[in-house]
């Protein structure tokens, strides 16, 4: 009787699921499609984009009463709607850019789709090749899956994760304990950052749809731009310096923002994460510029010190003046995009708050080597991380070498044409759902069957986080045997009925 429960609970939640991806696919798409349709004379993709567009509304529509019961109370249930969404919203984006011709391959149009729902800047369209609709509908699917980001962290991560400190008490601690009302406010204060960017670019002398689209990209650190040479073609340095703002604050935990705005700072400066994020950007600046081989004035290499350094570490992916840097600062900074920034931020990588356990775990054991007796608990900003979420994260680390390591191998045997710094490169830039390849071969967005498919793996995982992927891998697998187990049951029945 309970697993029939469950079952009914997990097929509610991706029934849910698949309602939220055609009312929320469906209007991007009409919106998308309407901004373009009055003033072409190819008018495919507009037509297409509100077609389909329409009919994802109309079919979403008809089941919205269904939504005002839905609710998630256990971790499995959690992930399974997170899985089940995320991929939902993959799948019928790949049919949109294959039904726009956009795409010839599925293989491709999955890794466009991927790369836009986890705000990546991987992609092989040639940005100005695109028309305004379709920049329309990359920059507000980047938009949306910077939303699903914040949902992940501060709504799903506290009702799966009760143990972890770092994590858990993100969302319950800065905002409402009601994940409904919790969520409002996250998509108030996320819509009012990205039109405080929207103002700022067009004042600094964007263009309208420029900055509307960059908004978008910037503020969900996705990064997707509408030039082909990204924000090197505006050459501007008041644009430059908007968007290193943006990206700085981009990789903030959002919830910082909040309490600002909520005049707590008591627990700001409490937060041991924001201080070593910032000891870590402006030191990272610094190293930049006094080591990474930047040229022009000194107004010049700073900005550009501080644009390859934000869009690095907020995992954004815009480019200013290509990644030229000397080998012992590529190194570096691949280092700064793997970490990536703060938990609570639309961002991936590692994780700032890891790396602090990482290093608060290891001075302990060294301690503990030529002090047995010494008692040292691990904190972070102020909580105690018990024992078990550090042996969690030694998991973690070694999972995610592995991952990143297994892709660069993958696209390796893809595209030989690319060096071990930019197969390891460009799947570090794809696992923390950033997009710009650091080591330069001039083949990085060349990929087969293989790249596309390894490519759009590492995104999900790297979205998901890698304990929630795992846990849905086992559960698909763990499903999949008693599928095979009951056919062979039925089978054998059947075979003795005379």
């Amino acid at each position: 009787m309970s697993m029939l429960y469950f079952q009914n609970r997990k097929a509610a939640g991706n029934s849910y699921s698949l309602i939220l991806v055609a009312i929320s696919l469906g209007t991007i798409s009409v919106i998308s499609g309407l901004s373009e349709i009055l003033g072409r004379t190819n008018q495919r993709v507009p037509i297409v984009l509100v077609i389909v567009g329409s009919a994802l509304m109309v079919l979403g529509g008809v089941r919205l009463s269904s939504l005002k019961k839905f609710d998630l109370d256990t971790p499995s249930e959690i992930f399974s709607f997170t899985f089940a969404f995320l991929v939902s919203f993959i799948v019928v984006q790949s049919c949109l850019y294959l039904a726009t011709g956009v795409v010839s391959t599925l293989d491709a149009a999955i890794l466009e789709s991927t790369s836009s729902i986890t705000t990546t800047a991987i992609s092989t369209l040639d940005p100005d090749s695109l028309t305004s609709s379709m920049h329309t509908f990359r920059s507000l699917t980047q938009w949306v899956g910077g939303l699903f980001a914040l949902f992940l962290v501060f709504v799903a991560t506290p009702i799966t994760s009760n143990s972890d400190n770092p994590s858990a008490g993100y969302g319950p601690k800065i905002f409402s304990r009601k994940p409904a009302k919790r969520m409002r406010e996250i998509t108030i204060l996320y819509l009012g950052l990205t039109l405080i960017t929207f103002v700022a670019l067009f004042l600094a002398g964007m263009g309208a749809f420029d900055s509307f689209a960059h908004s978008l990209s910037a503020s969900s650190t996705g990064g997707f731009s509408t030039r082909s040479s990204s924000i090197a073609s505006f050459e501007s340095a008041a644009i430059e310096w908007t968007l290193i703002c943006s990206m700085f604050v981009g990789g903030l935990n959002v919830g910082l923002i909040w309490w600002v705005g909520k005049g707590k700072f008591v627990h700001i400066r409490s937060n041991n994460e924001l201080r070593l994020y910032l000891v870590m950007f402006f030191g990272g600046v610094g190293l930049f510029w006094l080591k990474g081989d930047l040229v022009g004035p000194f107004s010049h290499q700073l900005r550009d010190a501080f644009f390859k350094l934000s869009s690095l570490f907020s995992t954004t992916g815009f480019v200013n003046d290509g990644w030229r840097f000397s080998s012992g600062i590529t190194a570096v900074a691949l280092l700064i995009l793997a970490v990536g920034g703060m938990a609570g931020s639309p961002g991936g990588g590692f994780g700032i708050h890891r790396l602090i356990e990482l290093m608060k775990y290891l001075r302990r054991e060294l301690t503990r080597k030529y002090n047995r007796q010494a008692v040292r608990k691990i904190k972070v900003s102020g909580e105690v991380v018990n024992e078990r979420e550090l042996g969690k994260l030694q998991g973690f680390t070694a999972i995610f070498i592995f991952i990143v390591a297994s892709g660069a191998f993958l696209l390796a045997l893809d595209n030989s044409s690319l060096s071990i710094a930019d197969v390891i490169s460009i799947s570090v830039s794809a696992f923390v759902t950033a997009g710009p390849a650091i080591a330069e071969s001039g083949s990085e967005n060349s990929y087969g069957l293989l790249g596309n498919v390894a490519l759009s793996m590492l995104m999900i995982v790297g979205r998901l986080s890698i304990l929630p992927a795992a846990y849905m891998v086992l559960k698909l697998s763990r499903s999949a045997k008693l599928n095979l187990r009951g056919l062979r049951a039925n089978g054998v029945s059947s075979d003795e009925i005379p």
